[in-house]
């Protein structure tokens, strides 16, 4: 995907979105079935999207939890229900894999000029435009401003200046715990890993194939330094996820922390948090000096399943009458959009910065959740001084193996 999806994430904000009051100018007729998650700024396009139902023309909207699994059931169906599909980095790879996707450039080429489509939007995989991205999310830097500018501590935009702020902040016997991480062995350890490996300049597999690469030098620099930086978080590190650190900071009990950009507005919830207004948010720290942010964007949008029986171009319409620029202007602090008329607030200005500042896609590649799942499982014995890095970078690199093995993408 590219460096031009900047601004965005999934955000479920304080307050009731609003419909777009713009006429539907779509041309055509039938029905146009949608499948998707199921959360504020998904109910606010798909309550957009069934506007546009008229006499000649019905819109059926399904949000379901499940869609995931539903989606992958219908596309791989010898027809599908479902004329657009909602999904993500992590779920459009193996679809695309399987070849059940419709590439999307005449369309886009056809609408862009009407629905002012812009690049930032599409996610390409090879030279074809896939889905039509509306929103990201991502980690960024979360830090007590209170804290820093006590000690006169700069904010850190380096992992180097986190060690030294956190030092600091620790001698200073600032806060309990200088550091907050979402390092819970499995998914949110292996995300974490993925954060600061890719920054370092770190590839998963091999050129041009399914191989491993992540059982290499950068790989053990990536877990020395997550080795640190848990040096400086609560002993039970590993067992925190995402909630679990929004409460640290909530309950005053951390300074710093990478987390997601969602989760920015809780900081400020005062029926929760102790600290409220004095959190603040910047763009996630990099691991060298004019390098990438340390952090993956995660991105929202739509497809057209191939085996959808009905009118790509009327789906295609429907679709950009969800996600147009005056849904967007109407809305914008639901999510943070992917359009340039998306105005960044306090709680999307990190994620929007880390974007800005060449933060990378989250791999969209079919094996990329079996690598996520064999690091979950496995560098926590690192961390916990079970084995040496290079030991549990063997043991995640063997997981990976066989499971890619059995599933044919290695032979």
């Amino acid at each position: 995907m590219q460096r031009s999806l900047i601004i965005a994430m999934v955000a479920a904000l304080f307050f009731v979105p609003a419909i777009a009051t713009a006429g539907c100018d779509v041309q055509g007729s039938g029905e146009v079935n949608v499948i998707s998650n199921s959360f504020p700024v998904l109910e606010l396009i798909a309550n957009t999207m069934k506007k546009c139902s008229r006499g000649d023309l019905k819109i059926e909207y399904k949000l379901t939890t499940e869609h995931k699994e539903e989606t992958a059931q219908a596309l791989a169906a010898a027809s599908s229900p479902y004329d657009l599909a909602q999904g993500a980095n992590s779920s459009i790879a193996p679809l695309q894999a399987a070849g059940q996707l419709q590439p999307l450039n005449d369309l886009v080429a056809k609408y862009k000029g009407k629905y002012n489509i812009e690049d930032s939007m599409l996610i390409k995989i090879d030279n074809d435009i896939m889905a039509i991205a509306f929103q990201i999310n991502c980690q960024h830097l979360f830090y007590r401003k209170d804290l820093l500018a006590k000690y006169n501590i700069p904010v850190p935009t380096t992992y180097d200046e986190v060690l030294a702020a956190a030092e600091r902040l620790k001698k200073e016997k600032a806060v309990e715990f200088p550091l907050g991480g979402t390092f819970k062995s499995g998914w949110n350890i292996a995300q974490e890993f993925t954060n600061i490996y890719l920054a370092m300049g770190g590839e998963f597999f091999k050129p041009g194939t399914a191989l491993p690469a992540f059982n290499s030098e950068k790989g053990v620099t990536t877990l020395e330094l997550m080795k640190k930086l848990m040096g400086y978080m609560s002993p039970n590190a590993l067992a925190l996820d995402t909630t679990a650190v929004m409460q640290q900071f909530q309950q005053g009990q951390i300074a710093m922390a990478n987390l997601w950009a969602s989760r920015a507005p809780k900081m400020d919830d005062q029926a929760e948090s102790k600290v409220a207004n004095l959190i603040e948010f910047a763009t996630a720290p990099s691991t060298v000096k004019g390098g990438p942010p340390a952090t993956t964007l995660w991105w929202d949008g739509f497809f057209i399943p191939k085996n959808m029986d009905g009118d790509p171009d009327l789906a295609f319409q429907i679709l950009m009458e969800g996600l147009s620029e005056e849904v967007v202007k109407a809305n914008n602090d639901v999510a943070i959009w992917l359009r340039s008329v998306y105005k960044p607030t306090r709680y999307s200005k990190g994620a929007a910065a880390s974007a800005m500042a060449g933060a990378p896609a989250y791999p969209m590649k079919p094996q990329i959740t079996m690598v996520h799942a064999s690091i979950g499982a496995n560098i926590g014995d690192f961390m916990s001084g079970k084995e040496t890095a290079k030991e549990s970078l063997a043991d995640a690199e063997a997981a990976y193996i066989k499971g890619a093995k059995e599933k044919g993408y290695i032979k």
